[in-house]
């Protein structure tokens, strides 16, 4: 048996013309579910039904409103539409809101559909073959071009069959939705007692299931599905092209709209600007100018914005009907590259144009600039290769994710560092300039092992994360010809060589360490005991020194200046195993007398101890730490 395939039908037209009988006789289900719906005998809202078309192929059938008033809604359910019909009443032929919607599926990209005549029942054969010829006139030039036009009269059942033959080749014939994360644009939002929150929309991409962790944009809150309904019906899982009701968990209802989305953590960008292609109506005869303020509706959500023409000075007259554009918006959408939406005029509100997302993260543009047009060609045309390396030089040393490296991460141009992926030239020339730094901070600082990994991220204004720093410095040694030690980044694993004044110095200093043992002087008494050696470089302490010998492992560092001889550390070590062997506690009475440390310097000397393991404290004594039964030296 095949795999099921679902696709969401489009059912569009003008008000009156019989959307909704049509549908109750195609699927059996009647889709006005409001009382004002059945009062008036028109759709106001979405309506929803289910056309199983046999073989496990589908079709979640939207009953798109027609009336003038309700062009918003209409939109709204137009966004994840695969399939539409487009019906045109042979009594009354084609009229505004037939228009209006036919420009409203052609701008977002509906990949198939097929043209109803409907109402034969009340015409001629005459009229129904002015009403058919107006019809594929009306379509000429749109995404319903050379698609079947069908007959059907609900009330009198003709036409039907042909209607579903003519859906399910229609279906047959699209290429599956593609294998993205999971995303489900809110149109309905209630609750229900025992289940909490309840969303309903039409699954654009990937599968839920449940006990999935999703978010809720704008907003990023975060969800956990407790249910899932397909089609009415309880699931374990939900995909692309269903209609799906989620049980949601973590969430209010009354912190949700229409518009919102439910989708997976990270995979769309929270936005105020937006790069698009914008294509006119064919039937709006106006223009659009720089600048002007318009109603953007995009997955069901209408948001104001700022139209910025980046390639025109105004759209349509005697302009061009087409243009990249920017859109300032006024709230955050969530679009994706490739997703599409519809403009209308602000006052009064008229659909004028379609638009395709090119860059849902885009930085603010000037006008006419050369650099930005050729960009968006690049990210138009799609070229995965190229367009990956425009978005890798755009992100610079922040760097991509792996997961939008579209699969061209082994792009020569492209090194991977970690969870990222960046400019390999860029990385080379940073590494080189880290190199140069480098030399200049050893130039400064002879005694000094190399520079501190977080003043380096600081010194070059590297944006990322302190694992991303790590990462991409892991990356940059062997290119740099430096070397990570630790947290220091080194001209070579011991630093920079000594000139022979200085290593006096350095030998000197280890030599007074060794004589003091524990008992630390404190660092200017400490001073007097070697002034007759070399002293440090100009304009530094003595403290230079002592950082050396710590950093090449000579030294230790208690508490602040405290210092001791590596050996002096590893004669306590060795006296504390020795203590333990016998007893299980150690008071600070007997760790002064195992010491001579009196408590100015025994109390930071026990607190060092208990850090690295060698002691744990319990109260007021010490335990043997997990390190005593290790052998070596101490850390």
């Amino acid at each position: 048996m095949p795999s099921p395939r679902h696709y969401i039908l489009g059912a569009a037209g003008h008000v009156d013309h019989g959307k909704t009988a049509l549908i109750t006789a195609l699927t059996g289900t009647h889709t006005d579910r409001l009382r004002e719906e059945r009062e008036r005998g028109i759709s106001i809202e979405l309506g929803f039904a289910e056309l199983d078309l046999g073989d496990g192929l589908g079709l979640g059938v939207v009953d798109m409103p027609g009336h003038e008033k309700f062009v918003r809604q209409m939109v709204a359910g137009a966004g994840g539409v695969d399939l539409a019909f487009l019906l045109i009443a042979a009594d009354e032929g084609v009229m505004p809101q037939t228009v209006e919607h036919l420009g409203i599926l052609d701008s977002l990209g509906v990949r198939g559909g097929v043209v109803v005549v409907a109402k034969t029942d009340l015409v001629d054969e005459e009229m129904l073959e002015l009403a058919t010829e107006e019809a594929r006139e009306l379509v000429a030039g749109t995404f319903l071009e050379g698609r079947p036009i069908v007959a059907v009269s609900a009330h009198a059942n003709r036409g039907l069959d042909e209607l579903r033959a003519a859906l399910r080749a229609e279906a047959l014939a699209l290429d599956p939705r593609e294998n993205a994360p999971f995303r489900l644009p809110i149109d309905r939002i209630f609750t229900m007692p025992g289940a909490g929150v309840i969303v309903t929309g039409t699954c654009w991409s990937g599968e839920v299931r449940v006990g999935d962790n999703l978010v809720v944009e704008p907003g990023a809150r975060k969800v956990r599905v407790r249910e899932v309904q397909a089609h009415g019906r309880k699931a374990a899982r939900g995909g692309s092209g269903q209609r799906l009701a989620l049980a949601l968990h973590g969430v209010k209802k009354d912190e949700l709209e229409r518009g919102f989305q439910v989708m997976a953590p990270g995979s769309a960008p929270l936005t105020r600007l937006v790069d698009l292609r914008v294509d006119l109506f064919p039937q709006y005869q106006g223009v659009i100018k720089n600048r002007q303020r318009l109603h953007v509706h995009h997955a069901g959500r209408e948001v104001l914005a700022r139209i910025v023409l980046l390639d025109a000075e105004e759209l349509g007259g005697d302009g061009p009907r087409t243009g990249l554009c920017q859109l300032h918006l006024e709230e955050p959408l969530v679009p994706r590259r490739g997703d599409r939406l519809v403009l209308r005029f602000y006052s009064p509100v008229t659909s004028i144009a379609g638009g395709t997302v090119i860059d849902p993260e885009p930085v603010r543009h000037k006008r006419f600039k050369d650099d930005v047009l050729e960009k968006l060609d690049v990210l138009e045309q799609g070229d995965p290769a190229e367009l990956f390396r425009q978005n890798l030089a755009a992100a610079g040393l922040v760097g991509l994710p792996v997961a939008e490296a579209m699969g061209q991460e082994d792009d020569p141009a492209a090194l991977v560092a970690g969870k990222r992926v960046y400019p390999r030239a860029l990385v080379e020339a940073e590494a080189r300039t880290i190199g140069n730094v480098l030399g200049d901070y050893a130039r400064r600082f002879p005694l000094r092992r190399g520079m501190p990994r977080e003043e380096m991220r600081r010194r070059r204004k590297f944006k990322g994360t302190v694992p991303e720093w790590n990462a991409v410095l892991a990356a940059m040694a062997s290119v740099g010809g430096w070397t990570l030690v630790a947290d220091r980044i080194c001209l070579g694993p011991e630093g920079p060589a000594l000139p022979d004044d200085l290593a006096r110095g350095v030998a000197a200093r280890l030599d007074a360490l060794r004589e003091v043992g524990l008992q630390w002087p404190g660092l200017d008494a400490f001073a007097d005991r070697v002034r007759q050696a070399p002293p440090p470089p100009d304009g530094q302490g003595e403290e230079e020194y002592l950082r050396h010998l710590v950093d090449h492992g000579q030294a230790i560092a208690i508490e602040g200046d405290y210092i001791v001889a590596r050996e002096a550390a590893d004669d306590l070590v060795r006296r504390l195993r020795e203590h333990f062997a016998t007893e299980a506690e150690l008071t600070f009475a007997q760790f002064r007398e195992l010491s001579g440390l009196t408590r100015k310097l025994g109390i930071p000397m026990l607190e060092h101890l208990d850090q690295a393991g060698y002691t744990a404290r319990t109260g007021d004594v010490r335990r043997a730490g997990p390190r005593l039964e290790e052998e070596g030296p101490t850390a």
